[in-house]
């Protein structure tokens, strides 16, 4: 998805970063082996959040792995495939398919041919994923396409199209067989994809006004040099803060396992400082950092 669901790094103990390192390198090679290697670049850290959510209470086997693209460094301890990381596995498969599909549909032709190839590179793991989690597929496609129907008809509230995509991620909590448990997991994922789709309006604000994409705060608010004014975005974060409080209310209710200090602290922490980036507009410089920095590196 887009990344912004992360712990605060500074603040885990060493062993709890070890433990989300290995689930997020578990996760991506659950990817290869069910979807293959391409499905793999998929991997990110808002569905290793959902892996370690929807695991079980108990603690999970680990082995030794390395990484295929980092050869060179040390091994890290990832967990043994279970359901919860297989789950997470095929929702990313299914989200970044549609994702690139979404990509595709909102670039002119030459520029989207780049998610056009893509998109159809992945379509082989996207069917196999799809016949795995039909409901979720199903929810993603039907939700996706009323998005694009609010996106094409340039709506003007953030609360809708918000919803739309808040229902998705509630549907990854659908197979959990605990009635409570997927009780308080649905609220948790829809407050947490209102938060995520809200945080990607405000971070793409900018880039959307260039290109003259389809952006809700661009037709909710009255923007002051492509920019939200104080009020406006006061009037935002006290929406994202209503999310984030039923989020935290539901989180509580939810029975200790081994993952719980690692969500705990992106839940009150890594959410909040994630939030506080977007609007301060650091979240865009480090990732304007990371791409130089990566550029630099290919070149030499």
């Amino acid at each position: 998805m887009y990344g912004y669901v992360r712990p605060d790094r500074g603040e885990l103990k060493v062993r709890d970063y070890e433990t989300f390192r290995g689930v997020y390198c578990g996760l991506c090679h659950r990817l290869r082996e069910r979807y293959g290697p391409l499905a793999r670049f998929a991997v990110n850290y808002d569905y290793t959040f959902l892996a370690m959510l929807l695991s079980g209470p108990e603690p999970a086997d680990t082995c030794a792995r390395r990484c295929p693209y980092h050869p060179l460094r040390r091994a890290v301890k990832c967990p043994a495939a279970s359901p919860a990381m297989d789950l997470a596995a095929d929702h990313t498969v299914i989200l970044a398919y549609w994702k690139l599909r979404d990509g595709a549909a909102d670039k002119p032709f030459l520029p989207s041919f780049v998610y056009r190839l893509l998109a159809a590179l992945l379509r082989g793991a996207y069917v196999r994923a799809s016949e795995r989690c039909p409901g979720f597929a199903s929810t993603a496609e039907t939700e996706l396409a009323a998005l694009s129907a609010l996106e094409r008809d340039r709506c003007p509230t953030v609360d809708e199209p918000a919803d739309r995509f808040a229902r998705i991620l509630r549907a990854a909590a659908d197979g959990t067989e605990d009635p409570d448990r997927r009780r308080i997991l649905r609220e948790l994922l829809y407050h947490l994809g209102r938060i995520v789709y809200i945080l990607d309006a405000a971070d793409d604000l900018s880039d959307d006004l260039r290109d003259g994409s389809y952006n809700p705060l661009r037709y909710r608010f009255s923007l002051q040099d492509g920019r939200l004014s104080p009020e406006d975005e006061a009037e935002l974060r006290l929406s994202l803060q209503h999310s984030h409080n039923r989020l935290a209310a539901a989180f509580g209710l939810l029975p200790e396992t081994p993952y719980s200090p690692i969500l705990k602290n992106t839940v009150f922490l890594g959410l909040p400082g994630v939030t506080q980036a977007v609007f301060s507009g650091e979240w865009k410089a480090s990732k304007r950092q990371r791409k130089e920095r990566k550029d630099h590196e290919r070149s030499l």
